[in-house]
């Protein structure tokens, strides 16, 4: 693992060996890589190993002023309100405090500063530091790539003509009308991506004389068959459906993932396969026959290697253009039968069919992962015919937009809308079209080639196919067609989207709210593809996270002349009494000196002094003795603006007036819990039908150890001072950034991401809704790498454990001294 990390600003970084386990992220005032501190309202009991460092109790960076105020006047407060109650009980501490306050104030006050607050960034939140350094591994614009485009492709333009409809004498060439045979010159490429075939590479056709068990068909390459038989020679074809569960066509799938066998089950075995493959050929036959076409189509002769030898299992890329096979098919037959599993080694089939069976046997098709777009793409023209071993003659006929009901599968409502899409019944939108299609591709079965099987599949079904890459994992794939294609910004809104289970794969889309693709609008666009489940993104806004300690928050209030008197006499109470007690203090020295020599001058020059004195000090002392009321005005009253800032906090705080106490030094119940941010936000109507937020419900595991490495959750409150909202929300690690990558339902979703230095991506935590107005206080971020979940094998990292953290917090709360008014809920 590499410890070298380098920052926005250029400057590289040695991170110490010691801490390279911890949590890190980029400190926005000077973009540097710091360790991660964390403070919190819970005492780090039983959450096992934990990767990041923990501050020990909630700290306030408050001024003395405002906490001396809030001293003052706590026995009348009533906290979360403006109210104040004035009984004997709550006058006399407040009358005991009041002298000593004042004085204390006065000396306070010396100290130059605002009393409103000073605005940070011109009251935005706090930046995201970051600059991608790297290469992605897929870009969308391919100068941008590791590999820059090849010179030739930089002037692909300049011999295209001005306008369109323009004529160059350049195009006039004369060309061909001999008919292209070879697949090179047919199959084109269009966008610089592989082309689609017109027409398989192989098939399977009738011989012409007498009949025989070993001479009804012959594979031929279907360019050859062109060339002997005439350009005009029919190639319509009929294709073979089928599963490999039901018909054995390799002896090695009977004992996969089983010790291997002797030679003799080797051999039955090899028998048994032998005789299912003539069997499908035989139905194959039967099955073209049957629609007067002269050729059929079955993947074990048809898909050949480049050696043009035909294998049970071929790695030719004609495994993913099965597509365009189904496409040029005139109609598709389904072969069923029973499962080869019921059969032991030499066991011959035996007659089972039964209505029931059939529908069972098409059920364990249609789990097949590449029997959907088979269904899809088929011609609508002709009826499915199902053949079943031992079934009836002639086979059963069903309409294409009937199978989905007919087979019985689980998402068969799924299935029927795509049917009717390709039927043109109903037209889905590209979204709607790829979201479908992967659900259902996702749960369906297959023996995979490689790992992006999944995205191969879904890519039959669209118009632009990128080249299949046997590297890519499952998300690259998909990622690489998602850029290929017109899919209305799919990735994008998958990005922002909650998973329902934290360790649910990128393709389940369920969305926590129930939301679907086509309700997100994304902010943001992928750039490129880094690998597995981490894309380049580019135009988020997002914002820095606190977590070491509750900053003072600077805010507005509506300007009247009372606050203004107010501030100018309060800010120049120091100034007057430094003026008045001089004068004051030598007038009456002064007097004090001549009436001892008896000079009737002395009362004249005394009195001189005493008079403006005595002029700034009563109005001085009068203002000292109003120093607290005047500065329960000025953060008594309502908010016009605030400072924005997203505060973090470990555990769920038990009194949420605590929190505003310590940013603002007074609990006026202006910080509200948000009604729907996250999913552990809850919301009520008040009498008037109002909505309001309320706190969210104790979670009973909290108080329960957790040692499950890589699925351990806690949870965090997030304050936003801005719109005075406290979101909780469950997460692996504290997220350190806010980032905005589009908006849903008259509100933002908000992606909380962790900083993974190591690869210099953020890695999404969990996602919240926030208000849009915070838009207006955010900049945007660099274009940034970003993973849906951390990986696997690198979660946890457990470095602090939680008995260093237990005796770290007591530390520091022994240090601070007792403190029990906010505690985990």
């Amino acid at each position: 693992m590499s410890l070298r990390h380098r920052d926005a600003f250029g400057r590289i970084l040695d991170v110490d060996p010691a801490k390279a386990n911890l949590e890190h992220y980029l400190r926005p005032q000077d973009g540097r890589l710091v360790c991660l501190k964390v403070q919190g309202t819970d005492d780090a009991r039983g959450y096992g190993h934990k990767s990041w460092e923990r501050n020990g109790r909630l700290l306030s960076r408050t001024t003395w002023i405002m906490d001396l105020a809030h001293w003052t006047y706590s026995s009348v407060l009533v906290e979360g309100t403006e109210d104040s109650r004035y009984t004997r009980i709550t006058i006399l501490p407040l009358a005991v405090k009041w002298i000593p306050s004042c004085l204390i104030l006065v000396l306070l006050l010396l100290v130059p500063q605002n009393l409103e607050g000073v605005f940070k960034n011109g009251g935005y939140y706090d930046p995201i530091q970051y600059r991608d350094w790297r290469y992605p591994r897929v870009s969308r614009n391919r100068r941008e790539g590791e590999q820059e485009a090849p010179a030739e492709d930089l002037d692909v333009g300049e011999g295209r003509p001005l306008l369109e409809g323009d004529i160059e004498m350049s195009d006039i060439i004369p060309h061909s009308l001999t008919p292209q045979l070879d697949d090179e010159n047919m199959d084109e490429e269009f966008d610089n991506l592989p082309s689609r075939h017109f027409r398989p590479r192989y098939l399977c056709f009738l011989r012409d004389g007498p009949r025989g068990p070993d001479t009804e068909y012959e594979t031929w390459q279907v360019t050859d068959w062109i060339k002997q038989n005439g350009d005009y020679s029919s190639t319509d074809f009929v294709f073979i459906s089928y599963t490999r569960k039901q018909f054995l066509i390799s002896p090695e799938e009977k004992w996969r993932g089983k010790p291997a066998p002797g030679e003799a089950t080797k051999a039955a075995c090899s028998e048994l396969a032998n005789a299912d493959r003539a069997l499908v050929l035989g139905y194959g036959m039967e099955a073209a026959r049957s629609a007067k076409k002269r050729a059929f189509w079955v993947d074990f002769e048809c898909i050949r290697d480049a050696d043009h030898v035909a294998r049970e299992h071929a790695q030719s890329d004609d495994v993913y253009r099965i597509c365009d096979i189904v496409r040029a098919a005139h109609s598709l037959v389904v072969l069923l039968g029973p499962p080869h599993d019921t059969r032991l080694p030499g066991e011959m089939r035996k007659d089972t069919y039964s209505p029931a069976s059939m529908d069972k046997w098409l059920q364990e098709w249609g789990t097949r992962l590449w029997t959907l777009p088979e269904i899809l793409l088929c011609s609508p023209e002709q009826r499915v015919k199902l053949y079943a071993v031992g079934g009836p003659n002639p086979p059963e006929e069903i309409a294409k937009r009937n199978i989905a009901a007919r087979s019985v599968w689980p998402d068969a409502k799924l299935v029927r809308q795509l049917v009717d899409h390709y039927e043109s019944s109903i037209h889905l939108t590209p979204l709607e079209l790829v979201s479908l299609a992967l659900e259902c591709f996702s749960w369906r079965q297959t023996d995979q080639f490689n790992n992006g099987d999944i995205s191969y599949a879904l890519m039959g079904l669209l118009r632009r196919r990128p080249a299949v890459d046997k590297s890519d994992k499952s998300f690259e794939a998909f990622a690489r067609l998602s850029l290929a294609n017109d899919s209305d910004k799919l990735l994008e809104r998958l990005i922002c989207m909650q998973p329902t289970r934290r360790d649910a794969p990128w393709h389940k889309i369920r969305d926590a709210w129930s939301a679907k693709l086509w309700d997100i609008e994304p902010h943001c666009q992928v750039a490129g593809i880094v690998d597995d489940q981490t894309v380049t993104l580019d135009g988020a806004f997002g914002a820095t996270i606190q977590w070491d300690a509750m900053e003072p928050v600077a805010f507005l209030k509506r300007p009247t002349l009372i606050r203004l008197v107010g501030k100018i006499l309060l800010r120049g109470v120091p100034a007057y009494l430094i003026l008045a007690l001089p004068l004051t203090i030598y007038a009456g020295l002064a007097a004090k000196s001549y009436s001892d020599y008896g000079e009737d001058v002395s009362s004249q020059a005394a009195l001189a002094l005493l008079i403006p004195g005595l002029i700034f000090l009563i109005p001085s002392v009068i203002i000292t003795l109003l120093i607290p009321l005047m500065l329960l005005n000025i953060y008594h009253g309502k908010f016009w603006s605030t400072q924005a800032h997203f505060l973090g906090l470990e555990g769920i705080p038990g009194d949420i007036g605590e929190i505003e106490r310590l940013l603002f030094g007074f609990n006026h119940g202006r910080l509200k819990w948000s009604t729907a941010a996250s999913t552990l936000s809850r919301n009520g109507r008040s009498q008037n039908g109002e909505q309001f937020g309320l706190p969210p419900l104790k979670s009973n595991h909290l108080d329960e150890p957790s040692h499950r490495i890589g699925n351990e959750e806690t949870v965090f409150t997030l304050i936003d001072t801005y719109t005075m909202t406290a979101t909780p929300f469950r997460a692996t690690r504290p997220p350190t950034a806010v980032i905005v990558c589009g908006r849903e339902g008259g509100m933002q979703r908000a992606i909380l991401c962790s900083y993974n230095w190591q690869e210099g991506a953020f890695v999404r935590e969990a996602v919240i809704r926030i208000k849009t107005l915070v838009l207006d206080r955010m900049f945007r971020v660099d274009k940034f790498r970003f993973t849906l979940s951390q990986k696997i094998e690198e979660s946890p990292r457990p470095v602090v454990s939680s008995t260093a953290s237990v005796k770290a917090w007591q530390e520091v709360s022994t240090a601070s001294g007792s403190w029990d008014t906010v505690s985990m809920m």
